[in-house]
């Protein structure tokens, strides 16, 4: 799994769950031209609501560091799902690079 870095266009926001009884945060990327694609559910926290609530740069997301464990799992989830974001939103034309050696 390679690291990916993007341009500084696409946007991070997370959205409180609907269901009553299951607190959950919704992700969303905010892709120009596209409007919001979901991405994933996780369970409610407070600091990654905060962080996320209004419009964040991916890289912002991705690259983040911090003492707070539950930001450190969701940077971690977003590495670890981006892969499949890349191929699902075509999000090709958005990567500056994937962290591979392109002449390898």
């Amino acid at each position: 799994m390679a690291k990916m870095s993007f341009k500084n266009n696409i946007y991070v926001v997370a959205k409180i769950s609907n269901q009553v009884n299951n607190r959950q945060l919704d992700y969303y990327l905010v892709i120009p031209g596209r409007g919001y694609k979901y991405a994933f559910s996780k369970k409610f926290k407070r600091s990654c609501y905060n962080f996320c609530k209004s419009p964040v740069l991916l890289n912002k997301v991705l690259y983040n560091r911090c003492h707070d464990k539950s930001l450190m799992n969701l940077k971690k989830y977003f590495h670890h799902i981006m892969s499949y974001l890349v191929y699902c939103y075509g999000l090709e034309d958005f990567m500056l690079n994937s962290g591979r050696n392109k002449a390898a």
